[in-house]
């Protein structure tokens, strides 16, 4: 029980800053016709950044960092598993956008590849220098000078990124999320190929579930299936894309549906969890929204700042954790999420969002 309050506890603080200081900030979320999916983002996003707060829990190092503290009860499996099913979510949300913008008849690749550089990279470089500058501060005798970690730091289509600041691994200081950034780049390389591919298919939902069959059978030969696991993600998103059915379900079905699916669902990274979300999902992208939880004012701007949740959570837990776990058990996580539900914002009211309008000019004057 005490887990569980705790978890609600950090969950409402970060959703309730997020609103507060987007509110202050002028932030309004966009309007479109996938708003629930917004809200998924969102929530997404928070249960990362919460999860996270258990992995550091277990020690007083600043770089602790414990799969086994937090596999330790079944609460906290639970905390585990929600982490991960919010990545693979993630993956899911992606491939259904992007796939859906790669079959419409006007996909322009590259407008594609300018939109998707300036959405990752810009912030992606904000938090590397906050980073630096926050773990300087920290470890000032071990300073590690900018041309040895920048551009280790900085995800690509090949290896996870990583490198050493000022005493820091990447890992710790980002909460290790930089390494999905690799599989995002990999799927937006994917699109155009894929654009080229589906304009050549008559039945696309067909050759997708075909797909789909060929990596639950190939799972069969390898020894780890959590890379299956990641293009199962991915082609599940292709197939709510494909699917032209949107009549709105009962909002008590999909609940149920969704408890179901956890119900389920023992580990997020293999090839027949990405089944079970694929009908939450699909209910979602079919317009429910859980008795207007996911389209609530609060749940909405948590999407619209997920990415810089996503991205600044990690060097908020750092830094609050080196000055403030001897002031009592919930000081530094408290501080922690107020910090993320503060920075968050200012990121992508300041960095974000201008990177965004800037990337939509430009195409704009080069077509």
């Amino acid at each position: 029980m005490k887990y569980l309050l705790e978890y609600g506890l950090y969950l409402g603080l970060l959703i309730a800053t997020v609103w507060l200081t987007s509110k202050i900030l002028g932030i309004t979320p966009a309007k479109h016709k996938y708003a629930a999916l917004d809200g998924l983002r969102g929530i997404c996003a928070a249960l990362v950044a919460v999860f996270h707060l258990y992995w550091r829990a277990g020690g007083e190092s600043d770089v602790y960092w414990s799969l086994d503290y937090i596999t330790i009860s079944h609460i906290k499996k639970s905390i585990y598993l929600t982490g991960e099913l919010s990545v693979g979510i993630f993956f899911m949300l992606s491939a259904f956008l992007f796939f859906k913008k790669a079959l419409a008849s006007d996909f322009n690749v590259k407008d594609f590849a300018i939109s998707r550089f300036m959405r990752i990279y810009p912030p992606v470089v904000a938090i590397l220098f906050i980073v630096y500058f926050a773990t300087l501060l920290m470890h000032p005798d071990e300073h590690t000078p900018v041309w040895e970690w920048f551009l280790p730091s900085l995800p690509f289509l090949f290896n996870p990124p990583g490198a050493n600041i000022n005493g820091f691994s990447l890992q710790i200081a980002t909460s290790g999320v930089f390494w999905t950034l690799v599989w995002e780049l990999r799927l937006y390389f994917a699109i155009p190929l894929l654009y080229l591919i589906m304009k050549k298919i008559k039945y696309k939902e067909a050759f997708i579930i075909s797909l789909m069959l060929m990596v639950l059978c190939y799972k069969y030969l390898v020894a780890s299936e959590q890379y299956l696991s990641f293009i199962m993600y991915f082609l599940s998103g292709f197939l709510a894309a494909t699917i032209k059915y949107d009549k709105k379900p009962s909002d008590v079905i999909c609940l149920v549906l969704l408890l179901a699916a956890l119900f389920f669902t023992k580990h997020a990274y293999n090839t027949t969890t990405p089944l079970y979300m694929f009908i939450v999902f699909f209910t979602i992208k079919c317009g429910c929204d859980y008795f207007g939880l996911l389209t609530s004012l609060p749940i909405k701007m948590l999407g619209t700042c997920s990415f810089s949740i996503y991205l600044v959570h990690g060097i908020a837990q750092t830094v609050s954790k080196h000055y403030l776990y001897n002031s009592g058990y919930y000081a530094w996580q408290i501080c922690a999420i107020i910090a993320t539900g503060i920075m968050a914002p200012l990121l992508y009211k300041y960095v974000e969002s201008r990177s965004i309008r800037h990337t939509i000019r430009k195409v704009r004057l080069v077509n």
